[in-house]
């Protein structure tokens, strides 16, 4: 409601009711706005694109009016993807024929075991295939978690099916990787793959464009030069496109277009915020591969000081168990040096050095060397970023990692640790005090070592990117105009509009007449009591609470009574989720509930009957009253906040939505 502001703190305040903590937030001119714990939800940390953003002014027209020009921006987006949606619903001209021994012959020739999640989401992809209506579907998952397995099983039931298959990629590297991976896998079983990007020349990509036309290439792997007017596909049945937030504008453009006409498979790398998983339900089928492969380990990651007895021992290391070796200096004009200095301490192996200014034919042979193992050492730019999957190599050193952005570091050190090995990332530093943003980016990349971690690293790029991977739209904007979770409660709420769907949960305000809250006596750490109070303020139900409950007892010991008083605080709300109960107020001597609506009850006489038969059962005096709004109110007498408390709990059979009276 107030706009951006800088978050200052938990502080405690007293009220009428009892001692409380509050979330303090200072905007400019050093107003200052305290919000209650209960009401965490309506506060979203700011992720954007601007490192410093603009701290709103309470009372000003600023904050209000960016909503309004967000929410104009979010209601393109959101009948973008409903028209998408439509335009999927529409019934496609062919059915794809049911899988045959082929299909199995592929899924036995796959060396690991599936997770469950891989599992699922190629159930969840082969099963949209047998539908009347084309595929649309999202696999979301982390660098090696095996969402290309899950576009291989697509690609074998399309192609049997007399249909061809473009497989998409932002970069040439990945489409080479991916050419040898499909090659290596669906050429024994007679299915014909080809590779149109700048590593084939001009003869060999006219000869692919008139095998393609003549329906003689099954599988078209590629960059967006297979979108080009040359390149025709008479049979274009499935088009799996992997990381599509790295395509420019102009492509997307093409990819929108080509999309409406056929089956889509979109491969991402990036995390789906969860805050806009559920609201897409529906709109766009997502598939989230989130367990890493059973037989992978997490990857040994430290920052050091450049020094080249430390780089000698690592590559030392890797080089005697038989490994390789990647090391990413991103500086084209200093690679020659670094390649000559590993070369000199490693005289009997063979370094050599890649970067996009090669020409075609030499970066693809070294590339291909490296994958087959000719290449020990690979002195190299972030040209590798994507698309090199070499299950050989599982050492990286990294240099002048200061440099690099969160989501960046996560991807390039995805490059290793890809088989059974243990993995190593070596992340050098000059010797010079680093800028507080780059030590904690690289602290943070240290710490997260474990494969899937890409889910847990609030990484704002990658969040954004993340967004733009689903929209497909330039929003980012009006994502930095009010930060990213912002944005994306803009966006479900106007996709529930135009759907007609109830927002979600509607909770009661909860009035306890004692202190509620976790003392710092019981956990001294700010920032934990801040987890503990925003995970009981997004609960919405008993069992999530006792999880909870169960947690603090074992971390912190018995719980105080003020401790007991916040649970059941959350309790009592989420007991009262989408009623018609609009306050709650628990007092030492009476429980107040304030209505909005008269439901379940469907007159006011029933309404009278029912809180009637409540109070002379429980042997309780009651009252009704008119509030200042106009709208109803009950107050029950009690004895004391015990009594208070227990009542307000059994009251939930007199309000419950699900028995209509």
């Amino acid at each position: 409601n107030f706009g951006v502001g800088i978050f200052r703190g938990l502080s405690l305040q007293n009220n009428k009711a009892g001692r409380r903590e509050s979330i303090e937030i200072e905007y400019k001119n050093n107003s200052r706005v305290f919000v209650s714990i209960e009401k965490m939800d309506l506060i979203h940390r700011y992720l954007g694109s601007v490192k410093t953003p603009k701290i709103s002014r309470i009372g000003s027209k600023v904050w209000g009016n960016e909503i309004i020009k967000t929410k104009k921006a979010v209601s393109l987006v959101a009948n973008e993807l409903l028209s998408l949606y439509a335009n999927k619903k529409r019934n496609r001209p062919f059915r794809y024929s049911k899988e045959n021994d082929l299909g199995t012959a592929l899924a036995d020739s796959f060396p690991y075991i599936k997770t469950p999640d891989q599992e699922r989401a190629i159930e969840d992809t082969l099963s949209d295939l047998d539908q009347p209506f084309p595929l649309d579907r999202l696999i979301c998952g982390d660098v090696g978690f095996g969402k290309t397995e899950v576009a291989l099983r697509a690609i074998m039931k399309v192609v049997l099916s007399g249909k061809q298959v473009v497989f998409l990629c932002p970069t040439t590297i990945l489409a080479d990787q991916h050419y040898i991976t499909c090659g290596g896998r669906l050429e024994p079983l007679g299915i014909s793959v080809g590779l149109l990007s700048r590593f084939k020349t001009k003869k060999e990509q006219k000869e692919l464009i008139k095998r393609i036309r003549e329906n003689k290439i099954d599988v078209v792997i590629g960059t967006h030069r297979v979108l080009s007017q040359d390149v025709v596909i008479p049979e274009l049945g499935l088009l799996i496109i992997d990381e599509e937030h790295r395509f420019g504008v102009n492509q997307k453009e093409k990819i929108r277009t080509l999309k409406q006409l056929v089956d889509v498979l979109t491969l991402s790398a990036t995390p789906i915020p969860r805050t806009l998983q559920h609201s897409l339900v529906g709109i766009r089928d997502i598939s989230i591969i989130q367990t890493p492969p059973k037989t992978r380990k997490p990857i040994e990651t430290v920052v050091r000081y450049f020094d080249w007895e430390t780089i000698i021992l690592y590559i030392k290391r890797e080089l005697g168990r038989g490994g390789q070796v990647y090391f990413l200096h991103n500086d084209i004009n200093g690679l020659p040096f670094i390649t000559n200095k590993i070369r000199q301490s490693f005289p009997r192996s063979i370094v050599e050095n890649i970067h996009g200014r090669l020409g075609n034919k030499e970066l693809e042979g070294k590339i291909l060397s490296f994958f087959a193992g000719g290449i020990d050492v690979l002195v190299c730019t972030t040209i590798i970023e994507s698309g090199i999957d070499v299950s050989n190599a599982n050492c990286i050193i990294i240099n002048d990692a200061q440099n690099f952005g969160l989501s960046q570091l996560y991807q390039i050190r995805g490059r290793v640790g890809r088989g059974q090995n243990q993995a190593y990332c070596l992340l050098l530093v000059p010797k010079k005090p680093l800028e507080k943003i780059a030590y904690r980016r690289l602290k943070t990349i240290e710490q997260f070592t474990s494969l899937g971690s890409g889910y847990n690293i609030s990484m704002k790029d990658l969040e954004i990117r993340g967004a733009g991977s689903l929209f497909g739209y330039k929003q980012s904007g009006h994502i930095s105009s009010v930060g990213f979770e912002m944005y994306c409660e803009l966006l479900k709420d106007e996709i529930n509009f135009i759907l007609g769907v109830d927002g979600g949960a509607r909770f009661p305000d909860i009035v306890l007449a004692d202190d509620a809250l976790i003392e710092e006596s019981y956990i001294a750490v700010p920032s934990q009591r801040l987890e503990f109070y925003n995970r009981l303020s997004r609960v919405d139900n008993k069992k999530s609470i006792e999880k909870i409950r169960s947690e603090l007892k074992d971390r912190f010991g018995r719980l105080p009574e003020k401790l007991t008083n916040l649970l059941f605080v959350s309790e009592i709300r989420s007991l009262f989720k989408n009623t018609s109960i609009a306050k709650i107020s628990v007092n030492k001597n009476s429980v107040v509930f304030n209505l909005d609506d008269i439901k379940p009850f469907s007159s006011i006489d029933k309404l009278i009957i029912g809180v009637a038969g409540f109070t002379s059962v429980h042997n309780l005096g009651h009252q009704f009253s008119e509030q200042k709004n106009g709208a109803l109110s009950i107050s029950f007498s009690t004895l004391n906040i015990h009594s208070s408390k227990r009542l307000s709990v059994e009251c939930t059979q007199l309000f419950s939505v699900e028995n209509e009276k």
